[in-house]
């Protein structure tokens, strides 16, 4: 039998709060991912690129990544290639307002653990964030 987790359970304090780095580009995103992580309960930290990302990773420590697919520069997928051969690197859920299959079939097959098409809820944001934070 499986059992439901409301995606919003941090804020009763069943699920531990989370150190999210946030790597999107657009600023509105940003705000929107960081006030949806932060009013559940998590503790997020945003960045705008993958050269931002990686100094920040280098700062604390980082339970999850949330990170756009499209980003100036280097892309979510080349942050996920850099990350998959370092032991220990948090997983990473995927964001795109692209709902292309042959990028969603590539980062999972380098590890992302979600992979979600803007727009998404409030819930599936949260609920992405609860399973990478998992045991894989």
């Amino acid at each position: 039998m499986t059992t439901w987790i409301p995606a919003n359970a941090t804020l009763f304090g069943q699920i531990e709060a989370q150190h999210v780095l946030v790597v999107e580009d657009s600023p509105a995103m940003r705000l929107l991912v960081r006030h949806i992580l932060k009013e559940a309960g998590h503790h997020p930290v945003v960045v705008g690129s993958v050269p931002e990302a990686l100094a920040e990773l280098n700062v604390g420590a980082v339970d999850v990544i949330v990170s756009d697919l499209y980003l100036p520069g280097e892309s979510g997928l080349d942050l996920l290639r850099r990350l998959r051969a370092q032991p220990g690197a948090p997983p990473m859920v995927m964001l795109t307002s692209a709902g292309e299959d042959r990028l969603r079939e590539e980062a999972v097959a380098l590890g992302a653990r979600a992979f979600l098409t803007k727009p998404f809820s409030r819930h599936e944001l949260l609920d992405a964030v609860f399973l990478a934070s998992r045991p894989h």
